[in-house]
């Protein structure tokens, strides 16, 4: 880069000791202008953005210079041009997050991932820190300290919570962090979001629903109309399957993403669980065959809960084929907003905890198995395992029809201790 060639709209003065300062001064076309009902002075405005740029030293560094100037110029064009961006001022923390959802470091993150990332920038840019002051998405992102990281955490922590609060610091530790590694591009040389000792996981985990919650969430939701969700259920506790599997949710990175199908079901026999995370199937056998009185041997299911769900689901759907699990009114899958909404529903209805969320149903299921004796649950839940190949996948199977055996059998000691209890 030449730097002696100055950029465009750069001007280079003498202060008083005779040192060469450069400053950036706006162009005539996009200086105030004079309104002519007030009389006052009012910002230049193109393609209905006001020019929020203004004239500004840049110093004696050469190289900083350059820097700068470079940044304004381009925001500059941006505006007359009527880009997306153009009303941020560069440098600033709402320009700066603009500058980061352009990055591969953001846009390579699941749809889910950059959504949410994307609410809390737009939130943090909006929010007054001070009374009558601008708000944080205007202040220069470079001069946000850690006294200033500090206040806006205890800010949102007092309004949102301690988790919401932490999740936010965390957004601003990876933006600020990426900023630093592209100071060129940015001017940030310093994070101050690292080291404020704060945890972005919450102090309270889901809490594992019981078998009696289950049952009850489930016979509420037949009743109320939404049998989805009651097999969604049954796959998340008895199959011990994450919800974003049992729900099969559209991705819009990857929308041929597998789901639970009816074509990995076979009655009576066993039924194939696709996994996300580990893109492998795991297959649950529903039955278990045990000796009979007298002779040969006797079928006994293994999932019978999920069994009965999973036929009066065929039954409302009369289908054979596609996800399982699809919405009532719609013959589509679920979209999470919709699920979360109608399960609180059937949570209410059904006088079941506040606290009871649908993820509760995989950790009850899970607890379940490890009470029935079971350390390893990872043939049923799907968790990551080693490499997969085929005698694995067939020792698979016989350890998770003995785990369902173990299970059958603890759910049957315990009914028969509750009932004892009655008595």
């Amino acid at each position: 880069m030449a730097l002696d060639r100055l950029p465009a709209y750069v001007r280079k003065l003498r202060n008083a000791a005779g040192e060469p300062v450069y400053y950036w001064e706006l162009p005539a076309w996009a200086r105030p202008v004079k309104d002519e009902k007030t009389g006052a002075m009012v910002p230049a405005m193109r393609n209905g953005k006001p020019m929020l740029l203004a004239s500004e030293k840049l110093g004696s560094d050469l190289a900083e210079v350059h820097r700068k100037a470079q940044l304004l110029n381009a925001a500059l064009t941006d505006w007359r041009k009527g880009a997306e961006g153009a009303s941020m001022v560069p440098g600033s923390v709402e320009w700066l997050f603009q500058w980061y959802r352009k990055q591969a470091r953001f846009t390579s993150k699941k749809a889910k991932t950059r959504a949410d990332y994307g609410k809390l920038m737009d939130m943090l840019a909006a929010r007054e820190t001070k009374k009558g002051a601008p708000p944080f998405g205007k202040r220069r992102a470079a001069d946000v300290d850690a006294a200033a990281s500090d206040r806006l955490y205890e800010m949102l922590r007092a309004d949102t919570g301690p988790r919401q609060a932490s999740y936010a610091m965390q957004v601003c530790r990876l933006v600020w962090s990426w900023a630093t590694r592209h100071y060129k591009a940015t001017g940030v040389k310093e994070n101050p979001f690292m080291g404020m000792g704060l945890t972005s996981t919450a102090a309270k985990g889901n809490r594992a629903t019981s078998r009696a919650e289950y049952t009850a969430y489930r016979a509420k939701a037949v009743e109320m109309g939404f049998q989805s969700m009651a097999t969604a259920a049954a796959l998340c506790f008895e199959g011990c399957q994450r919800v974003s599997d049992a729900f099969g949710y559209v991705d819009p990175d990857a929308p041929d993403r597998a789901a639970i199908v009816w074509e990995g079901y076979q009655p009576g026999v066993e039924i194939t669980l696709v996994q996300s995370k580990t893109g492998n199937p795991v297959t649950l056998p529903l039955f278990e065959e045990v000796p009979a009185e007298g002779c040969g041997v006797e079928r006994v299911p293994l999932y019978p809960e999920l069994e009965e769900e999973l036929a009066r689901s065929r039954a409302a759907t009369r289908s054979a084929t596609g996800p399982i699990v699809v919405e009532e009114r719609s013959g589509k899958r679920y979209v999470e907003r919709r699920m979360s909404n109608v399960h609180r529903k059937i949570c209410d209805a059904a006088g079941l905890p506040k606290d009871m969320t649908f993820t509760g149903f995989r950790h009850g299921g899970i607890t379940e198995i490890g009470d029935a004796g079971e350390d390893d649950v990872r043939p049923v839940s799907g968790h990551k395992t080693l490499a997969v190949t085929r005698i694995y996948n067939k020792a698979n199977a016989e350890k998770a029809r003995r785990i369902a055996g173990a299970r059958r059998r603890h759910i049957a000691a315990i009914g028969a201790l509750d009932e004892a209890r009655t008595k």
